[in-house]
Protein backbone atom coordinates (compact mmCIF):
# COMPACT_ATOMS: atom_id res chain seq x y z
CA UNK A 1 0.00 0.00 0.00
CA UNK A 2 1.28 3.53 -0.78
CA UNK A 3 2.21 6.13 2.11
CA UNK A 4 -0.93 7.79 2.95
CA UNK A 5 -0.36 12.37 3.65
CA UNK A 6 -1.97 13.83 6.67
CA UNK A 7 -4.97 14.16 4.35
CA UNK A 8 -5.37 10.09 4.06
CA UNK A 9 -4.39 10.71 -0.04
CA UNK A 10 -1.87 8.06 -0.80
CA UNK A 11 1.33 9.24 -2.76
CA UNK A 12 3.44 7.74 -5.16
CA UNK A 13 6.27 8.74 -2.58
CA UNK A 14 7.92 5.24 -1.10
CA UNK A 15 11.01 6.51 0.13
CA UNK A 16 10.75 8.16 4.31
CA UNK A 17 11.59 11.54 5.30
CA UNK A 18 15.24 11.36 7.46
CA UNK A 19 15.25 13.70 10.88
CA UNK A 20 18.41 14.23 12.97
CA UNK A 21 17.46 14.57 16.06
CA UNK A 22 19.74 15.81 18.77
CA UNK A 23 19.18 15.37 22.94
CA UNK A 24 21.42 16.87 25.30
CA UNK A 25 20.07 13.71 27.58
CA UNK A 26 19.04 10.09 26.48
CA UNK A 27 15.25 10.65 26.31
CA UNK A 28 14.45 7.44 29.00
CA UNK A 29 13.03 6.76 31.56
CA UNK A 30 10.93 9.22 31.79
CA UNK A 31 12.36 11.14 34.92
CA UNK A 32 11.59 14.89 34.25
CA UNK A 33 9.51 17.44 31.59
CA UNK A 34 12.48 17.87 29.14
CA UNK A 35 13.02 13.76 28.81
CA UNK A 36 9.36 13.42 28.34
CA UNK A 37 8.77 15.69 25.97
CA UNK A 38 11.52 14.49 23.81
CA UNK A 39 10.35 10.95 23.77
CA UNK A 40 7.15 11.55 23.11
CA UNK A 41 8.24 14.14 19.90
CA UNK A 42 10.91 11.20 18.96
CA UNK A 43 8.28 8.82 19.35
CA UNK A 44 5.00 10.92 17.26
CA UNK A 45 7.91 11.77 14.61
CA UNK A 46 9.25 8.13 14.26
CA UNK A 47 5.41 7.39 12.94
CA UNK A 48 6.05 9.37 10.30
CA UNK A 49 9.82 9.30 9.13
CA UNK A 50 13.18 7.71 9.89
CA UNK A 51 14.77 9.40 12.75
CA UNK A 52 18.41 9.05 13.95
CA UNK A 53 19.00 9.99 17.40
CA UNK A 54 22.38 11.56 19.08
CA UNK A 55 22.14 11.73 22.27
CA UNK A 56 24.26 12.72 25.56
CA UNK A 57 24.41 10.00 28.17
CA UNK A 58 24.91 12.43 31.03
CA UNK A 59 22.58 10.79 33.25
CA UNK A 60 23.85 7.33 32.31
CA UNK A 61 20.11 5.86 31.60
CA UNK A 62 21.48 4.81 27.50
CA UNK A 63 21.96 1.50 28.15
CA UNK A 64 20.03 -2.10 28.74
CA UNK A 65 16.05 -2.28 28.20
CA UNK A 66 15.76 1.98 28.22
CA UNK A 67 18.33 1.61 25.21
CA UNK A 68 16.02 -1.31 23.61
CA UNK A 69 13.19 0.57 24.01
CA UNK A 70 14.67 3.85 22.37
CA UNK A 71 16.10 1.34 19.56
CA UNK A 72 12.19 -0.02 19.01
CA UNK A 73 11.39 3.11 17.10
CA UNK A 74 14.31 5.15 16.17
CA UNK A 75 16.20 4.24 13.23
CA UNK A 76 19.17 4.67 14.74
CA UNK A 77 20.26 5.40 18.25
CA UNK A 78 24.37 6.99 19.17
CA UNK A 79 24.54 7.30 22.47
CA UNK A 80 27.46 9.78 23.41
CA UNK A 81 29.63 9.34 26.78
CA UNK A 82 29.40 12.05 29.37
CA UNK A 83 32.49 12.67 31.28
CA UNK A 84 32.09 15.31 34.21
CA UNK A 85 35.21 15.92 34.64
CA UNK A 86 35.98 17.16 31.70
CA UNK A 87 33.03 18.80 31.66
CA UNK A 88 33.98 20.98 34.59
CA UNK A 89 37.30 21.48 32.53
CA UNK A 90 35.15 23.18 29.86
CA UNK A 91 33.72 25.38 32.17
CA UNK A 92 36.60 26.83 33.59
CA UNK A 93 38.37 27.20 29.99
CA UNK A 94 34.46 28.75 29.10
CA UNK A 95 34.83 31.41 31.76
CA UNK A 96 37.19 33.42 29.32
CA UNK A 97 35.01 33.16 26.79
CA UNK A 98 31.88 34.41 25.15
CA UNK A 99 30.24 30.80 25.65
CA UNK A 100 27.94 30.49 28.57
CA UNK A 101 28.86 28.39 31.01
CA UNK A 102 25.55 26.01 30.88
CA UNK A 103 26.75 25.43 27.30
CA UNK A 104 30.43 24.81 27.62
CA UNK A 105 29.29 21.74 29.94
CA UNK A 106 27.25 20.02 26.96
CA UNK A 107 30.13 20.54 24.58
CA UNK A 108 31.22 17.30 24.14
CA UNK A 109 33.90 16.66 21.01
CA UNK A 110 32.73 13.12 20.70
CA UNK A 111 28.98 14.60 20.27
CA UNK A 112 30.22 16.94 17.54
CA UNK A 113 32.40 13.81 15.72
CA UNK A 114 28.97 11.82 15.71
CA UNK A 115 26.70 14.47 14.69
CA UNK A 116 29.18 15.57 11.94
CA UNK A 117 29.52 12.26 10.27
CA UNK A 118 25.61 11.67 10.71
CA UNK A 119 25.24 14.56 8.54
CA UNK A 120 28.16 13.54 6.18
CA UNK A 121 26.74 10.07 5.53
CA UNK A 122 23.01 11.40 5.37
CA UNK A 123 20.79 13.46 3.38
CA UNK A 124 18.36 14.74 6.47
CA UNK A 125 15.05 16.59 5.57
CA UNK A 126 15.68 18.18 9.01
CA UNK A 127 18.05 18.02 12.26
CA UNK A 128 15.83 18.97 15.54
CA UNK A 129 17.66 20.13 18.49
CA UNK A 130 16.41 19.58 21.59
CA UNK A 131 17.39 22.37 24.05
CA UNK A 132 19.94 25.20 23.08
CA UNK A 133 22.62 23.29 24.56
CA UNK A 134 22.74 20.69 21.49
CA UNK A 135 22.42 24.02 19.33
CA UNK A 136 26.22 24.43 18.99
CA UNK A 137 26.56 21.23 17.36
CA UNK A 138 24.64 22.49 14.01
CA UNK A 139 25.69 25.89 14.12
CA UNK A 140 27.73 26.02 10.98
CA UNK A 141 25.43 23.45 8.89
CA UNK A 142 23.76 25.13 6.32
CA UNK A 143 21.35 24.08 3.75
CA UNK A 144 19.00 22.17 6.13
CA UNK A 145 16.11 22.91 7.61
CA UNK A 146 17.67 23.14 11.37
CA UNK A 147 14.65 23.59 14.33
CA UNK A 148 15.60 24.77 17.71
CA UNK A 149 13.41 23.43 20.38
CA UNK A 150 14.73 25.84 22.81
CA UNK A 151 11.67 25.12 25.36
CA UNK A 152 12.50 28.20 27.64
CA UNK A 153 14.55 31.38 27.23
CA UNK A 154 17.64 30.51 29.17
CA UNK A 155 18.39 34.38 29.59
CA UNK A 156 15.43 34.97 31.31
CA UNK A 157 15.49 32.26 33.48
CA UNK A 158 19.42 33.50 34.71
CA UNK A 159 17.74 36.89 34.60
CA UNK A 160 15.09 35.76 37.25
CA UNK A 161 17.19 33.88 39.10
CA UNK A 162 19.99 36.67 39.62
CA UNK A 163 17.54 39.31 39.77
CA UNK A 164 18.17 39.16 43.76
CA UNK A 165 21.52 39.18 44.75
CA UNK A 166 22.64 36.02 46.82
CA UNK A 167 26.47 35.10 48.03
CA UNK A 168 26.03 31.53 46.17
CA UNK A 169 28.67 29.80 43.37
CA UNK A 170 24.91 29.46 41.73
CA UNK A 171 24.26 33.06 41.55
CA UNK A 172 27.62 33.98 40.13
CA UNK A 173 27.24 30.62 37.67
CA UNK A 174 23.88 32.16 36.34
CA UNK A 175 25.39 35.66 36.70
CA UNK A 176 28.04 35.13 34.29
CA UNK A 177 25.41 33.93 32.03
CA UNK A 178 22.62 36.16 31.78
CA UNK A 179 25.38 38.67 30.97
CA UNK A 180 26.71 36.27 27.54
CA UNK A 181 23.19 34.97 27.41
CA UNK A 182 22.55 37.90 25.67
CA UNK A 183 24.36 37.75 23.14
CA UNK A 184 24.38 34.06 22.38
CA UNK A 185 20.95 33.05 23.28
CA UNK A 186 19.84 35.39 20.07
CA UNK A 187 22.65 34.71 17.82
CA UNK A 188 22.28 30.99 18.03
CA UNK A 189 18.78 31.01 16.96
CA UNK A 190 19.25 33.20 13.89
CA UNK A 191 21.08 30.39 12.03
CA UNK A 192 17.66 28.08 12.75
CA UNK A 193 15.02 27.83 10.65
CA UNK A 194 12.70 28.53 13.61
CA UNK A 195 12.93 28.58 17.65
CA UNK A 196 10.36 26.87 19.62
CA UNK A 197 9.11 27.84 23.18
CA UNK A 198 6.43 26.40 25.30
CA UNK A 199 5.57 29.80 26.74
CA UNK A 200 4.93 33.54 25.97
CA UNK A 201 7.09 35.28 28.15
CA UNK A 202 10.08 33.58 26.53
CA UNK A 203 9.40 34.06 23.31
CA UNK A 204 8.41 37.45 24.20
CA UNK A 205 12.56 37.76 25.87
CA UNK A 206 14.31 37.27 23.01
CA UNK A 207 12.40 38.85 20.09
CA UNK A 208 12.45 42.18 22.35
CA UNK A 209 16.05 41.51 21.74
CA UNK A 210 16.07 40.79 18.16
CA UNK A 211 12.09 40.90 16.97
CA UNK A 212 13.48 39.35 13.38
CA UNK A 213 13.72 36.02 14.73
CA UNK A 214 11.17 33.18 13.50
CA UNK A 215 9.55 31.89 16.44
CA UNK A 216 7.05 29.06 17.72
CA UNK A 217 5.08 28.29 20.93
CA UNK A 218 5.48 24.80 21.25
CA UNK A 219 3.63 23.67 24.68
CA UNK A 220 4.34 20.38 26.73
CA UNK A 221 1.79 18.05 26.63
CA UNK A 222 -0.14 15.55 29.44
CA UNK A 223 -0.76 12.06 29.08
CA UNK A 224 -4.28 12.65 29.71
CA UNK A 225 -5.28 8.92 30.87
CA UNK A 226 -2.40 8.37 32.53
CA UNK A 227 -3.10 11.55 34.71
CA UNK A 228 -6.28 10.63 35.17
CA UNK A 229 -9.37 13.26 36.92
CA UNK A 230 -9.95 12.36 40.51
CA UNK A 231 -11.58 14.36 42.76
CA UNK A 232 -12.57 12.19 46.41
CA UNK A 233 -11.28 11.06 48.96
CA UNK A 234 -8.61 13.69 49.53
CA UNK A 235 -6.51 14.59 52.53
CA UNK A 236 -5.87 17.36 54.38
CA UNK A 237 -2.33 17.95 53.02
CA UNK A 238 -0.28 20.09 50.78
CA UNK A 239 1.79 18.90 48.35
CA UNK A 240 5.07 20.13 46.34
CA UNK A 241 7.11 17.45 44.29
CA UNK A 242 9.89 18.32 41.50
CA UNK A 243 13.37 17.41 41.22
CA UNK A 244 14.25 18.06 44.34
CA UNK A 245 18.41 19.25 43.32
CA UNK A 246 17.35 21.77 41.12
CA UNK A 247 17.68 25.15 42.28
CA UNK A 248 14.60 26.71 41.76
CA UNK A 249 12.73 23.55 43.55
CA UNK A 250 15.46 23.82 46.67
CA UNK A 251 14.09 27.20 46.76
CA UNK A 252 10.60 26.62 46.43
CA UNK A 253 10.91 24.19 49.13
CA UNK A 254 12.65 26.40 51.93
CA UNK A 255 10.17 28.92 51.43
CA UNK A 256 7.25 26.80 51.92
CA UNK A 257 8.80 24.83 55.14
CA UNK A 258 10.65 28.07 56.56
CA UNK A 259 7.53 29.99 55.96
CA UNK A 260 4.08 29.26 54.50
CA UNK A 261 3.61 26.07 56.50
CA UNK A 262 4.35 27.19 59.81
CA UNK A 263 1.75 29.75 59.36
CA UNK A 264 -0.73 27.30 57.84
CA UNK A 265 -0.10 24.79 60.53
CA UNK A 266 -0.65 27.27 63.47
CA UNK A 267 -4.44 27.67 62.28
CA UNK A 268 -4.79 23.87 61.30
CA UNK A 269 -3.38 22.12 63.27
CA UNK A 270 -4.22 18.83 61.19
CA UNK A 271 -2.84 20.06 57.90
CA UNK A 272 0.00 17.75 56.28
CA UNK A 273 2.95 18.36 54.00
CA UNK A 274 4.28 16.18 51.82
CA UNK A 275 7.01 16.69 49.81
CA UNK A 276 7.74 14.45 46.86
CA UNK A 277 10.04 13.80 44.54
CA UNK A 278 14.20 12.59 43.10
CA UNK A 279 17.50 13.26 44.79
CA UNK A 280 16.42 15.31 47.72
CA UNK A 281 20.02 16.82 49.19
CA UNK A 282 20.82 16.03 52.56
CA UNK A 283 20.35 20.17 53.52
CA UNK A 284 16.08 19.84 52.01
CA UNK A 285 16.09 16.17 54.26
CA UNK A 286 17.07 17.52 57.63
CA UNK A 287 15.03 20.41 57.35
CA UNK A 288 12.00 18.46 56.44
CA UNK A 289 12.54 16.12 59.00
CA UNK A 290 12.62 18.55 61.27
CA UNK A 291 9.43 20.22 60.70
CA UNK A 292 6.26 18.91 62.54
CA UNK A 293 3.65 17.72 59.90
CA UNK A 294 5.84 17.22 56.81
CA UNK A 295 7.23 14.36 55.35
CA UNK A 296 9.21 13.89 52.48
CA UNK A 297 8.66 10.92 49.86
CA UNK A 298 12.26 10.48 47.89
CA UNK A 299 12.69 8.73 44.73
CA UNK A 300 8.78 7.45 44.23
CA UNK A 301 8.08 5.56 41.04
CA UNK A 302 4.17 6.32 40.61
CA UNK A 303 3.46 10.32 41.35
CA UNK A 304 -0.28 9.97 40.41
CA UNK A 305 -1.33 8.96 44.33
CA UNK A 306 -0.09 11.99 45.60
CA UNK A 307 -2.16 14.38 43.41
CA UNK A 308 -5.43 12.50 43.68
CA UNK A 309 -4.61 12.23 47.58
CA UNK A 310 -3.64 15.73 48.36
CA UNK A 311 -6.02 18.80 48.87
CA UNK A 312 -3.60 21.28 47.37
CA UNK A 313 -0.87 21.82 45.26
CA UNK A 314 1.45 24.92 46.69
CA UNK A 315 4.01 25.82 44.32
CA UNK A 316 5.82 29.62 45.08
CA UNK A 317 8.07 29.65 42.44
CA UNK A 318 10.44 32.88 42.10
CA UNK A 319 12.98 31.78 39.56
CA UNK A 320 12.58 30.08 36.34
CA UNK A 321 11.32 30.35 33.03
CA UNK A 322 8.98 27.93 30.51
CA UNK A 323 6.39 26.00 31.97
CA UNK A 324 6.47 23.61 34.70
CA UNK A 325 4.83 19.76 33.99
CA UNK A 326 4.52 19.25 37.63
CA UNK A 327 1.46 22.45 37.03
CA UNK A 328 -0.16 20.41 33.92
CA UNK A 329 0.14 16.98 35.36
CA UNK A 330 -1.55 18.34 39.13
CA UNK A 331 -4.25 20.21 36.67
CA UNK A 332 -5.00 16.98 34.52
CA UNK A 333 -6.10 14.83 37.93
CA UNK A 334 -7.47 17.73 39.73
CA UNK A 335 -5.61 19.04 42.58
CA UNK A 336 -6.28 22.78 42.89
CA UNK A 337 -2.74 24.56 42.53
CA UNK A 338 -1.50 28.18 44.57
CA UNK A 339 1.33 29.44 42.47
CA UNK A 340 2.91 32.81 41.97
CA UNK A 341 2.68 34.82 38.51
CA UNK A 342 6.24 33.53 37.29
CA UNK A 343 4.62 30.13 37.92
CA UNK A 344 1.45 30.58 35.53
CA UNK A 345 2.87 32.56 33.14
CA UNK A 346 3.48 29.66 31.18
CA UNK A 347 0.61 28.53 30.81
CA UNK A 348 -1.49 29.93 27.81
CA UNK A 349 -5.56 30.25 29.23
CA UNK A 350 -5.19 30.09 32.93
CA UNK A 351 -7.15 32.35 34.69
CA UNK A 352 -6.54 33.45 38.12
CA UNK A 353 -9.52 32.31 40.56
CA UNK A 354 -10.99 29.93 38.05
CA UNK A 355 -7.83 27.69 37.29
CA UNK A 356 -6.09 27.91 39.78
CA UNK A 357 -4.78 30.49 42.86
CA UNK A 358 -2.15 33.30 42.11
CA UNK A 359 -0.23 34.40 44.99
CA UNK A 360 2.90 36.25 45.74
CA UNK A 361 3.72 36.67 49.63
CA UNK A 362 3.72 34.02 52.15
CA UNK A 363 1.03 36.02 53.62
CA UNK A 364 -1.52 35.63 50.36
CA UNK A 365 -0.15 31.93 50.18
CA UNK A 366 -1.23 31.16 53.52
CA UNK A 367 -4.81 33.10 53.00
CA UNK A 368 -5.16 31.46 49.89
CA UNK A 369 -4.17 27.82 51.23
CA UNK A 370 -6.50 28.35 54.53
CA UNK A 371 -9.80 29.30 52.52
CA UNK A 372 -9.49 26.70 49.94
CA UNK A 373 -8.60 23.79 52.78
CA UNK A 374 -11.86 24.95 54.30
CA UNK A 375 -13.58 25.10 51.25
CA UNK A 376 -14.48 22.00 49.00
CA UNK A 377 -16.92 23.22 46.54
CA UNK A 378 -14.09 26.26 45.51
CA UNK A 379 -11.63 23.52 45.38
CA UNK A 380 -13.89 21.34 43.38
CA UNK A 381 -14.54 24.61 40.93
CA UNK A 382 -10.73 25.11 40.74
CA UNK A 383 -10.28 21.53 40.03
CA UNK A 384 -13.12 20.89 36.81
CA UNK A 385 -11.65 23.93 35.29
CA UNK A 386 -7.93 23.05 35.09
CA UNK A 387 -9.40 19.67 34.01
CA UNK A 388 -11.08 20.68 31.09
CA UNK A 389 -8.17 23.13 29.98
CA UNK A 390 -5.24 20.65 29.94
CA UNK A 391 -7.80 18.40 27.78
CA UNK A 392 -8.70 21.66 25.65
CA UNK A 393 -4.68 22.39 25.38
CA UNK A 394 -2.35 20.54 26.39
CA UNK A 395 -3.24 16.74 25.16
CA UNK A 396 -0.41 15.53 23.18
CA UNK A 397 -2.43 15.11 20.51
CA UNK A 398 -3.03 18.73 20.48
CA UNK A 399 1.61 19.42 21.07
CA UNK A 400 1.82 16.99 17.48
CA UNK A 401 -0.95 19.34 15.48
CA UNK A 402 1.38 21.59 16.42
CA UNK A 403 4.50 20.20 16.09
CA UNK A 404 3.54 18.50 12.58
CA UNK A 405 2.30 22.41 11.38
CA UNK A 406 5.76 23.66 12.75
CA UNK A 407 7.94 21.46 10.60
CA UNK A 408 5.51 21.62 7.83
CA UNK A 409 6.02 24.99 7.56
CA UNK A 410 9.76 24.72 6.37
CA UNK A 411 9.18 21.33 4.84
CA UNK A 412 7.34 21.40 2.15
CA UNK A 413 4.61 17.90 2.07
CA UNK A 414 6.54 16.36 4.65
CA UNK A 415 3.65 14.15 5.60
CA UNK A 416 3.47 12.97 2.13
CA UNK A 417 5.75 10.81 3.30
CA UNK A 418 4.30 8.77 5.94
CA UNK A 419 4.78 4.68 5.39
CA UNK A 420 4.88 1.81 7.64
CA UNK A 421 8.42 1.31 9.58
CA UNK A 422 8.21 -2.30 9.84
CA UNK A 423 10.50 -3.24 7.34
CA UNK A 424 13.33 -0.26 8.30
CA UNK A 425 16.21 -2.00 9.84
CA UNK A 426 17.38 -1.08 13.34
CA UNK A 427 20.57 -0.45 14.47
CA UNK A 428 22.74 1.28 17.48
CA UNK A 429 25.72 2.82 17.89
CA UNK A 430 27.70 3.63 21.20
CA UNK A 431 30.61 6.05 20.37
Amino acid sequence: MEPANRSGIYTQETSPRKILFLCYRFPYPLIGGDRIKSYHLLKHLSEICDVDLIALNEWDTGSGKALEHIRSFCNSVTVVPFNKLTAWLRIATSLFSKLPIEMAWYKVSAMQKAVDEAIASNNYDAVICFFARTAVYVKNLTGTTKILIAEDSRLLADERSTKDFSFSAEYLVRRIDAIKLRRYEPDTMKKFSVTTFVARPDEERVKAIDPALRTALLTNGVDLSYFDYCNTGREDALLFTGHLKIYHNERMIRRIVERIYPMIRAIRPQTKLWIVGKEPVPAIRKMIEATEGAELFADVEDIRPFYRNAKLFIHPQEVGAGIQNKLLESMAVGCPIITTPVGASGIDGIINGMHVMVSETDEEFVASGLRLLADDSERDWLSRNSRTLIERRYSWDHVFTSFDDIIEGFVPDFFSSRISHHSISRHETIT
